[in-house]
């Protein structure tokens, strides 16, 4: 199937384009994606090619950035939807390699607990935990990611670390009680 090309963008266009939006985007896009690289590349990539599609981007120069940041935006929004609609998926699991002792059931218990913790977290820490602590950044890394100051990781992993002590400290308790 032969693409029209008066219905796209030219090729030198496009890369134009990604030269003086791709990182800007990039950023944008790994902080409302939590630093996940893929799905911040993936929803980038579906951006450029909308952006393709649409010719009168390389006559209104002043609007570019704006317009990627707005398909960006609702392709995330999009992706949000999409999954919160769908049950989760649950592959074949091995039952020989689940623990017969008991212990199942206490970590399932301290997984839910967390989960809960980390709900309860402000989305500014949440992310730092996560980066930190899931995915193993380091506070360089993660104020790098983020785009914030190196300070500014290391006190909000302090309070979010704090606040998630506190939270399993009640939890806790109130399973003892």
């Amino acid at each position: 199937m032969a693409v029209d090309t008066a219905t796209t963008l030219d090729r030198d266009t496009v890369a134009e384009l990604y030269r003086l939006h791709g990182p800007f985007l990039l950023h944008f896009l790994l902080k409302r994606t939590n630093g996940d690289v893929h799905l911040a590349e993936d929803i980038m990539q579906d951006t450029f090619f909308r952006a393709w599609r649409t010719p009168r981007l390389a006559h209104d120069s002043r609007h570019v950035r704006p317009w990627l940041v707005t398909v960006a935006r609702n392709l995330i929004i999009d992706r949000y939807r999409k999954h919160s609609r769908r049950p989760l998926e649950v592959g074949e699991v091995d039952l020989s390699q689940v623990a017969q002792d008991g212990r199942t059931d206490e970590r399932l218990v301290t997984t839910l607990t967390l989960a809960d913790a980390m709900a309860k977290l402000p989305k500014n820490r949440q992310e730092v935990v996560v980066h930190m602590y899931v995915h193993g950044h380091s506070t360089t890394e993660t104020s790098g990611l983020l785009g914030i100051p190196e300070g500014t990781v290391k006190s909000r992993a302090h309070y979010a670390l704090r606040d998630l002590r506190s939270h399993l400290d009640r939890a806790e308790l109130s399973r003892v009680a």
